[in-house]
């Protein structure tokens, strides 16, 4: 969701220590801090009126950061962060992995299949536990959580979660199983963030010569959310 202009101000003249958020002194206005409370509780965070702060189960400066960063943000009360994969843009990812015969394929975080039901033989991860519902009735699902999955694949094809940068901890892994390629979806913040963790994971994609492909603006609007996303194409020459 946008974040207006003035409630970025107010966001980024914020002092935050520890798990604690302090707005800038001084009384606001009733709507704009409103529409500034309404930001830090989709992010988890709770109005403590004794402590005068917004205080978070973890520092909230890393997703602080990438909010002002965007301009947008996302609801984590949405656990799974599940934004199924539009049509065109599935079948723009397949035509991308070029998967041929005899190669196996996986698709982790796979929602309800909305990948994996244009590939014939595809192998499905899934922890939303009402997604797997859905998936065990059409498709092979083979495990929950796919941090904890450790089965090699030829090509694996996703759309993972964004949140607190789990994209590149999800691609990460899907480097370290994939033996022919790795095609996935990923915020678009992932082009421009210079924190050490992004820039580190670029470093790493340029060194397999893996490249980025900036999707349409609003590319998962159908799907519930506006963030700006890219997908990364990594191909294992030789292997």
């Amino acid at each position: 969701m946008k974040i207006e202009n003035d409630v970025s101000n107010i966001l980024g003249n914020s002092r935050i220590e520890g798990d604690y958020l302090y707005l800038p002194e001084g009384q606001l206005k009733r709507k704009l801090y409103l529409k500034v409370n309404e930001v830090l509780e989709a992010i988890h965070g709770k109005w403590n009126r004794k402590e005068k702060a917004h205080i978070f189960n973890e520092s909230p400066l890393d997703i602080l950061e990438e909010i002002l960063l965007t301009g947008e943000y996302t609801d984590q009360k949405k656990e799974y962060q599940f934004f199924e994969t539009p049509e065109n843009i599935a079948l723009q990812m397949i035509e991308m992995a070029d998967i041929q015969k005899g190669e196996t394929v996986l698709e982790p975080s796979a929602g309800k299949g909305a990948i994996a039901k244009f590939i014939r033989w595809c192998d499905c991860v899934e922890l939303n536990e009402e997604n797997r519902t859905c998936l065990e009735n059409n498709f092979n699902l083979v495990w929950d959580d796919f941090l904890t999955f450790n089965k090699k694949y030829d090509v694996i094809i996703a759309n993972p979660p964004f949140s607190k940068q789990q994209d590149i901890t999800h691609v990460e892994h899907m480097i370290e199983l994939a033996n022919h390629k790795v095609i996935s979806v990923m915020s678009s913040s992932i082009l421009f963030r210079t924190n050490k963790k992004t820039v580190n994971f670029r470093e790493k994609v340029e060194n397999l010569g893996g490249k980025f492909i900036k999707l349409p603006e609003k590319s998962f609007a159908e799907s519930g959310t506006n963030v700006n996303t890219c997908i990364v194409l990594i191909e294992f020459l030789g292997v």
